[in-house]
Order: structure tokens, then sequence, then C-alpha cells
């Protein structure tokens, strides 16, 4: 058996926007402390106390871990599980995270929780790519996959629903409150954040409610609680349609759908090898939960929560089989066997089968590189403000 394990970081502080700035001393206080291993590490540079773990994230963290090792190590041979776990558990595990401080707080606490030790989660090598190499999120040092995004994305902007209106319209006043509470200016085009583009930034003033809500805050007058998880829920919809588009699916998570692919092909061909892991970490976002879900041919219906996770199992029956199965949220998925419209859905798939649809979003790295410099096709978006 060999599990791949991505997951979204803890309950985080907002992103500073607008008066959350005005907040520094109540989200410092909820700020997660580091441990010392994990002191003296560059990270990904945030102004603190925002975008960072907060004590009730560190706990999520623990509660997935402890999860995970309730649910997987009983499923593992005594010679791939509790033995080599005990013993030597650099062997039986890899992590990833990217080089965001609470990804990093959110997989040391995760161990934590799974190794029921930090002594014994100090041991674990904590595996990190350059930012230009990262491929846990839709990277911007592609400049293919930068402009294509923004072209993704400011269509999924302008797109109505059947009653021909874009869902945008149907919140202006909870917007308009929005941007009193956070004091910003409506269509200010200074509030460009790298998932928002340009106008307002939707994404992160209902992300910093969000944050508020999950602690208990009281909302600012004139944002309902109902309004605040509603548009949350279309922001996801949008979200996942960006990537709907094969170039822009293919550029974002591509190579690391492939690493997953060769993993288990790996694992298959060599079943008893000692040097490879049986459980792969990889402690990520939002936007590594989003993207696999659209390259699984179900794409994730709401916003990924905090520490929501995708968990794809490799089994093997006792003539020999191998097949995947994947979990969302810790949840059992039905998955289309194929590219093809109206394709059967199994809860397991024969490896083939898996591979036939994980192959829509595959990209090798040479492909990634080469195409990555191709924008000789692409128009560029126009500059306009969409509210």
């Amino acid at each position: 058996m060999q599990v791949h394990v991505y997951f979204r970081h803890g309950d985080r502080s907002p992103t500073p926007l607008g008066e959350a700035k005005a907040q520094t001393e109540l989200w410092a206080s909820r700020v997660q402390e580091v441990p010392v291993a994990l002191q003296n590490r560059e990270y990904f540079p945030q102004k603190y106390p925002w975008g960072l773990l907060t004590m009730k994230g560190a706990q999520q963290a623990r509660e997935l871990g402890a999860w995970l090792r309730e649910h997987y190590i009983p499923k593992f041979s005594k010679t791939n599980g509790e033995v080599i776990l005990r013993e030597t558990p650099e062997k039986f595990l890899s992590l990833r995270t990217t080089n965001f401080l609470r990804t990093n707080l959110t997989a040391w606490f995760l161990l934590e929780g799974f190794l029921e030790s930090p002594e014994i989660a100090a041991t674990i090598p904590f595996a990190c790519r350059e930012e230009k190499d990262e491929n846990l999120y839709h990277n911007e040092h592609c400049p293919r996959l930068q402009l294509k995004w923004k072209q993704a994305w400011a269509a999924v902007k302008r797109a109505v629903g059947q009653d021909g209106v874009n869902w945008r319209e149907r919140f202006k006043d909870m917007q308009a409150a929005m941007a009193r509470a956070l004091e910003i200016e409506l269509g200010n085009p200074k509030f460009s954040q790298s998932m928002d583009g340009e106008g307002f930034p939707w994404i992160t003033a209902v992300d910093t409610f969000e944050c508020a809500r999950f602690h208990g805050d009281p909302l600012p007058e004139g944002i309902a609680e109902e309004n605040v998880m509603a548009v949350r829920t279309l922001l996801a919809e949008d979200y996942a349609a960006s990537f709907h588009d094969r170039d822009v699916l293919q550029l974002s998570i591509g190579t690391l759908v492939r690493e997953l692919k060769e993993a288990l092909v790996s694992r298959v061909n060599a079943p008893e090898s000692p040097a490879r892991p049986s459980l792969y970490l990889y402690s990520g976002h939002d936007a590594t939960i989003m993207p696999l879900s659209v390259a699984f041919g179900v794409p994730w219906t709401v916003w990924p929560s905090y520490t929501s996770s995708i968990c794809v199992e490799l089994w093997r029956t006792q003539d020999g089989e191998h097949y995947v199965r994947i979990l969302y949220d810790r949840e059992e998925v039905a998955i289309p066997v194929s590219r093809a419209e109206r394709a059967p859905k199994k809860v397991m798939l024969s490896l083939e089968e898996f591979s036939e649809v994980a192959e829509w979003s595959v990209l090798s790295s040479t492909d990634f590189s080469s195409r990555c410099q191709d924008i000789s096709d692409i128009i560029p978006t126009p500059n306009r403000i969409i509210a």
C-alpha cells in the first residue's frame, strides 16, 4: 500500500486588507509560536502577524495527523507499518511543504499528531523547493501560465448564470458593506491581489471576514453570515472553473500529477523496495486542493476548508491487481473512469483507469519548461476593472 496526502494549511490570520491592519494585537495573540526546530529557517516573507498559522490551526493539524495514524497505520503490513514507523520513521514517510511559514508549521503539528512525539517529528526532513520550481500551487514564474491564468480568471468573473446575471451583481450591497468595514475604495486598482486580479478583491475581502468568523468575532453591519458563506461557495465555483482550461490546469499542477503517477507506478514495479516511503505528505494550500480535484475529474464544490485533504491510496489485491481510491476530506469519492462525457464513476479505479484520468492533466518537466516560455498565441487581456 502507498498513500499520498495533499492537505491545506490550518487556520491562519487574514491577509492584510484595509481595516484589518488595525487588528494587529488581536491577531498576534492568536498566532502559533514557532517551535525551536523550525526557527532560523528562510520562509516566504510576510508581515507579522498576517497570513500566519494560529493556535487553532496548529490543533487542526494535530487532529489530521492523529486521524492519518489511526486510519492508515493498521492498514500497512507490520514490515512497512508500525515497526518502521517506530524505528526509522524517516524511511516510512516523505514530507514536502511550500516555503510559507504556515505550511511548515502545519506540517510540523501534523507530524506531532501522527508520530505522537515532537522529538520524533524533529527527525523528519522537510523538503521544500525553490519558489520558481514549486508545483504545489499555480506558479506565476511561468510566463504562459501567468497570462493564461489572468485570461481564465477574467473570463470567469464576466460569466453570467442562467438568469443572465453575474452573481457579483446580486451581492452589491454586501460588497459595499465590506468596503466600508475594511475602509477600501470600490474599484481601486491598487487592490490587485494574486488570486483576485483587477477590481474589487472579493476573495481577500471574504477571507478576512471568514478568518474573523472562525474565531467568533462578530461580523460588521450589513454582512450576514449566510451571505459570506454563499459568496465563498460562488468564489469556489469560479476558482474551479478557471482550471477547466486544460492549458491552465497542466501548467498549474501537471508536473505534480506526473510525479504522483510515477510514484504509484514505481511502487507497483518494486513493491518491496525499502528505499521508497509508504506515506507521502504534501503541506500546501487551497491552490493545491482545488486544481487537484479538477485533475481527478471531481472538482471541489466549496472553498477548501483549513486542513482539507485529498488522499490518494494505492491498493494491491491478493491476486496482484492494483487499484486507486481517493478520499476528499476523509470520505471516499467516486471518480470518473475516463474523461469521456458521462463516463461512469467508481470508488476503486484500476491503476490503468486512474492513469487515464490523470493523463489529461499530466505534463513532463521538459514540456513544462518549453511551454512556459511560449506566449506567441496569447492575446493580451485588456486592462479593465471588473468590480
